[in-house]
């Protein structure tokens, strides 16, 4: 059976936080959002490697969409893939970081749209902000992530990028036949057969893209 693009699905993890970095970093922001940092120096160059390998590996046009969280640490990943493709990013909260807030601090894709304008506004994601559980455990956040990709990939025609958190990755994974955590940048592919289940294609977590795989394989837990 060949594989099309309408079965395929893509993983992968947002690049290192600068907080592991830089323990004043938000001092030195306009914001106040202590649980969205931004990308480290290491994990900017990561997700270059990643969106260099996607784009050097995959035939044109092949992911038809990125589905990435909301937040800032995702959306610079989907955006460096998003630039390196030509193809847009959708904002997705079902897909975030374990939620234990009622105001989870990540924000709108109105409002990233202005630093990121690779994102489509005009998706209406599977889940909202407000339709978001509160959660305590990387188990709950895992399931409603699974409950959302199993969503998104029946909404949606074409090949998939998901681009999410430890917590939220481990249940799009499990989602898609192989539950487990990934690294930060690395690469895991999933296509449907017979049957329509999925299984995973080639290495789980793969980082042989990156100059700096021992930082993407001590992150995948």
């Amino acid at each position: 059976m060949d594989i099309v693009a309408e079965d395929v699905v893509y993983l992968t993890r947002h690049g290192a936080r600068i907080d592991s970095d830089d323990s004043e970093w938000l001092k030195k922001c306009n914001h106040n959002r202590s649980d969205d940092p931004h990308f480290s120096p290491s994990g900017h160059i990561a997700a270059q490697e990643l969106a260099k390998r996607l784009r050097k590996t995959l035939p044109g046009n092949h992911i038809k969409h990125i589905i990435s969280s909301p937040y800032i640490r995702c959306v610079e990943t989907a955006n460096a893939i998003a630039e390196e493709l030509n193809i847009q990013i959708k904002i997705e909260p079902g897909i975030a970081e374990v939620n234990s807030s009622r105001n989870p601090q990540f924000l709108d894709a109105e409002q990233l749209q202005i630093q990121f304008p690779s994102i489509d506004s005009s998706y209406t994601p599977v889940m909202t902000r407000e339709g978001l559980p509160l959660e305590y455990s990387d188990g709950a956040c895992a399931n409603r992530s699974a409950t959302a990709a199993r969503k998104v990939r029946r909404k949606l025609t074409g090949a998939i990028l998901f681009v999410g958190h430890g917590a939220s990755c481990y249940g799009v994974a499990g989602e898609f036949g192989h539950r487990g955590y990934v690294g930060y940048t690395s690469l895991t592919k999933f296509s449907q057969h017979d049957g329509g289940k999925y299984r995973l294609i080639g290495s789980f977590g793969d980082v042989s893209h990156l100059t700096d795989q021992r930082t993407a394989l001590d992150s995948a837990w």
